[in-house]
């Protein structure tokens, strides 16, 4: 099998780009001939001019459509993978690869093409589905949703409508979203997919190893954005209310809030921004990990990650997240925005410390039948012999035709 993966980098560096790194190494490490089509947003040079003209191309850049078209003919795909193809790829890509016969499957890492935001969410709604099921993504560009620009938004949304009147989201093979809560969104949006475009994909991880919750030492976690939609004012609510200590680490908007907590309130410790690999080593150590999230997330990979450690985790119960976690199995569901009811959570698991082992059991056999480098590698390829034997079946008619 030869895979052609595409991805466009954002101008920062953020967890698309490591998953998509991630995705070839793991094709590559199993012996699947890949080869990778890079674009970036470099031409977005700030300048009057540059933007302009990028922003005309982001609709539809033929440049992109050519170095796909050379790229299938030097490398001879049986299927194209895109990751991203926001904004110098453009659906351009998509177009290319279908008028060679080449099945495309594209990953969608976020809610951008029904939500100017990606996020199904902005900061007076949390979270919002407005625009979810409209053609026009008005009340985006009304909120100036993307980047607090209503130009922005509404170029953005301009992209979209384009795609949707044209059909080009139809033309693709398969789509790929991390849970089924994503799938089922995206199956009644405006985009009408076909359910048999949408498959679950989830993300993986690796191996961190099981620590027993007797080896643990007595704290909890939160590990992400400080922000709003994150929880992180519910959190800190809840440990100025109850006795138990949390460490934090992440950054964000609320730092000074958490930091100012930090120093009235002993049991609270900031940590900073901190790497993967203290991450980890922390959720080994600690006695949960602590998920107070306001809107739907996607597919966090600090869950993962505690999964991978057998870490049980205090979740609010958004959904989403509800299914991810797994009330009484993988951890234990707070009411989303209650601080109250996260202490009342949090005292029931301190108290019940023969239910601890079976919850961190339970997560560490969730890691371990989900989201493993195995259990992905399985269901990627699934999915790549599914659409080339689809497009192989359908060869016939379009010769006939």
């Amino acid at each position: 099998m030869r895979v052609l993966l595409i991805h466009n980098y954002y101008q920062q560096r953020g967890g698309e780009d490591v998953i998509f790194e991630q995705e070839v190494d793991l094709l590559r490490e199993n012996g699947i001939a890949v080869e990778t089509l890079i674009f970036t947003n470099e031409q977005f040079d700030g300048t009057m001019l540059g933007n302009a003209r990028s922003a005309m191309q982001s609709f539809f850049n033929w440049q992109s459509a050519k170095r796909l078209d050379l790229a299938i003919r030097q490398f001879r795909p049986d299927v194209v993978h895109i990751h991203n193809l926001f904004y110098t790829a453009s659906a351009a890509v998509i177009w290319a690869a279908k008028k060679r016969g080449i099945p495309v499957v594209m990953t969608l890492h976020n809610y951008r093409l029904v939500c100017v935001n990606g996020l199904l969410m902005r900061e007076e709604e949390i979270p919002c589905e407005q625009c979810l099921t409209r053609l026009v993504a008005l009340p985006g560009v009304r909120h100036a949703c993307f980047r607090g620009s209503s130009v922005q938004s509404a170029h953005l949304s301009a992209i979209t409508l384009l795609h949707k009147l044209t059909g080009i989201w139809q033309r693709v093979d398969r789509f790929l979203v991390v849970t089924d809560f994503a799938r089922q969104k995206m199956l009644r949006s405006s985009l009408t997919l076909r359910p048999d475009q949408l498959s679950v994909k989830p993300n993986f991880v690796a191996d961190a190893g099981y620590v027993k919750p007797i080896d643990r030492e007595d704290f909890f976690l939160y590990v992400g954005r400080l922000t709003f939609e994150k929880g992180i004012g519910v959190l800190l609510d809840a440990a100025q209310m109850a006795d138990f200590s949390i460490d934090i680490i992440g950054d964000g908007p609320l730092v000074a809030e958490v930091i100012q907590s930090s120093e009235h309130t002993p049991a609270i410790r900031y940590r900073g921004q901190q790497p993967r690999q203290i991450v980890v080593e922390t959720l080994k150590r600690c006695r949960a990990l602590i998920v107070p999230s306001l809107w739907y997330e996607g597919l966090p990979t600090v869950i993962l990650e505690a999964f991978a450690t057998g870490t049980p985790i205090i979740c609010s119960d958004q959904q989403n997240l509800n299914e991810i976690v797994k009330d009484n199995y993988s951890g234990l569901l707070f009411r989303t925005g209650d601080s109250r009811d996260l202490c009342r959570v949090i005292g029931d698991f301190t108290q019940r410390v023969p239910d601890q082992q079976r919850l961190a059991q339970n997560a560490y056999r969730e890691f371990q039948t989900r989201y493993t480098r195995t259990s992905s590698l399985r269901a990627t390829l699934t999915i790549y012999e599914e659409v080339i034997a689809n497009r192989q079946s359908l060869s016939p008619v379009k010769q006939a035709t």
